[in-house]
């Protein structure tokens, strides 16, 4: 497997990503298979980017042929993406699969070996939420040691030079960002100042340079989601942003817009739990029943109606209008039908050798 993944379909050039490789494959490989793939690449002296995404099976010992790299730029050691979603007992119950797979005490070593390098590349690490949430006493050393700065540093979108003050690492105290890398772009590893930061993806835990990856600011609560992530809702009236966790913005199941609700109020269904917009106030809408206090969309009402389960007086007159305009349109078709079928017949009756002419 490992001779496999060593070809250049697995990696391009100083990159490799195992993500790439599918779902099912990633899973399969074990410490012995990512240490021979690093060792058939030369990844000490080549590799630039290596991530470890999908690889839930391996404990990180596999990542020795990478001590002492000076050519290694960024590592990824989000091994499984849902491990991102994953918080409080969840993280350290028994049925928790990926919480201690990836070992701090055969990994972080392989870092301090890196970092320790004068002419260390490394610039962007990513760690598994399980060991943020641990803040082990190795991590906490290890994130004090990479917050040294070895050089300065250039925001890629202004030129000039980032704060020295401004930690590469998270390390505020009880943030939920603690452990995540600040102030450098995910995607190509270019630092950006405080200036021109647009802030870390809610979703993702990245942060990305606008070159690379533009990111949505939620108007109401100012958190950022990246492109990629894509969770913000925009309202078509007034192009505002919003997060799931803000004002929704909805989507009217008649006319199928989306609009917020400063905008446009909206009415939800209580049973079907469709949405009706102000603008679609007709025989369809959600209508509040002051007899029963019901909220309902009519087309629920009539399913109850029909089924002669529709007791309330107050919901039978909300359906009223629907009923009549219903009865209207069967009116319509039948009369339609009706001429229809006396415009055949008289048609018939003008043409003697016509096989059904017999039957009048």
């Amino acid at each position: 497997m490992a001779s496999a993944l060593s070809r250049s379909a697995c990696f391009d050039s100083d990159t490799l990503d195992f993500s790439d490789i599918g779902r099912d494959l990633a899973p399969k490989l074990t410490d012995s298979d990512i240490s021979s793939i690093l060792v058939s690449i030369y990844a000490a002296d080549r590799l630039k980017v290596l991530k470890l995404i999908g690889c839930t099976n391996i404990t990180g010992a596999g990542l020795d042929p990478l001590r002492g790299s000076i050519v290694l730029e960024q590592i990824d050691l989000s091994t499984s993406g849902n491990a991102m979603i994953a918080n409080g007992g969840a993280l350290f119950s028994p049925n928790f699969p990926w919480c201690f797979t990836l070992a701090e005490d055969a990994v972080i070593p392989i870092l301090d070996s890196i970092n320790a390098e004068k002419d260390r590349a490394l610039r962007h690490v990513q760690f598994p939420l399980v060991w943020r949430k641990k803040k082990s006493k190795q991590l906490v050393e290890f994130l004090e040691s990479y917050n040294v700065p070895k050089r300065s540093r250039v925001c890629v979108q202004c030129d000039d030079n980032v704060a020295e003050f401004a930690l590469w690492m998270n390390q505020t105290k009880d943030s939920s960002d603690w452990g995540l890398q600040q102030h450098t772009c995910y995607e190509c590893t270019g630092h950006i100042c405080q200036e021109c930061e647009v802030g870390f993806c809610q979703d993702c835990k990245k942060q990305f340079c606008e070159s690379c990856c533009t990111t949505k600011i939620c108007d109401m609560c100012y958190s950022a989601v990246c492109s990629a992530c894509e969770d913000l809702e925009v309202c078509e009236v007034c192009d505002t942003c919003f997060c799931q966790d803000c004002m929704p913005v909805r989507l009217c199941d008649c006319c199928n817009q989306l609009r917020c609700m400063d905008c446009m109020p909206h009415w939800d269904c209580s049973r079907c739990w469709k949405s009706n917009c102000d603008d679609c106030a007709d025989e369809h809408n959600v209508q509040w029943c002051e007899v029963c206090e019901d909220e309902y969309c009519n087309d629920c009402r009539l399913e109850d109606y029909n089924n002669g389960e529709l007791d309330c007086k107050g919901c039978r007159g909300l359906l009223l209008p629907r009923i009549m305009h219903e009865k209207e349109a069967l009116s319509r078709e039948n009369e339609m039908l009706k001429f229809v079928v006396i415009n055949a017949l008289n048609e018939i009756s003008k043409d003697p050798s016509h096989p059904l002419a017999k039957l009048r």
